[in-house]
């Protein structure tokens, strides 16, 4: 499940980096770094980031003023997916 995690945060990591959002980029880094020392707490953490006004459920990505179609609906994908890692974990 572990292996999960990472490969789906590593991918949302560089979607964001990719779209401009670094400081997203980091926060999901940082809780990447420590995720196999504390899995529940981590999960519990990005639970945290998907709800209310700016949260990671609000993420649109865009490159020169222009929306990405094919990776706001991949980053909506692996939302769903972390989202639902998450809640097994907690």
């Amino acid at each position: 499940m572990l292996n999960d995690f990472d490969a789906v945060l590593t991918r949302m990591i560089e979607l964001l980096r990719f779209g401009g959002e670094d400081d997203w980029a980091v926060a999901l880094e940082k809780i990447k770094k420590g995720f196999d020392s504390d899995p529940r707490f981590k999960s519990s953490q990005l639970l945290s980031m998907y709800g209310g006004m700016g949260s990671l459920n609000d993420i649109v990505l865009y490159r020169g003023g222009q929306p990405l179609v094919a990776e706001n609906n991949e980053f909506d994908e692996l939302r769903i997916q972390l989202y639902e890692l998450c809640r097994a974990q907690a």
